[in-house]
């Protein structure tokens, strides 16, 4: 609910409601009781990655960018690394003044449902 508010979020929403269904498309991913880990990444680049993972919970990160491949990462990361990451919803962005983390310890650090 906190990303209603987000300019980001109302300009996305203006044709189509792309965020609302996704949104939608989130809660019945989280009520039908399968284990889920959803991963929200910032603006996405098709450069190279540039800079660190930060990885917050969700309706935490307002601005950002990370490039696919480290999306692709996290994501392959979240299936291998089921204890940590299951039942959560992620938001991720890339940063350069952010510590390099492993995968175990950014999925850790976010709690899940």
């Amino acid at each position: 609910m906190g990303q209603i508010l987000n300019p980001a979020y109302i300009f996305l929403n203006v044709f189509g409601l792309t965020l609302v269904a996704k949104l939608q498309a989130e809660k019945y991913i989280k009520r039908s009781g399968v284990n889920y880990t959803i991963v929200r990444p910032g603006g996405l680049k098709n450069d190279p990655p540039s800079g660190n993972v930060v990885m917050e919970p969700e309706d935490t990160l307002s601005g950002g960018s990370i490039s696919r491949d480290q999306v692709a990462e996290v994501a392959v990361e979240a299936l291998l690394d089921e204890e940590e990451s299951s039942y959560k919803v992620v938001e991720i962005v890339a940063s350069a003044d952010a510590p390099k983390r492993s995968y175990k310890d950014l999925f850790a650090s976010v709690k899940g449902h």
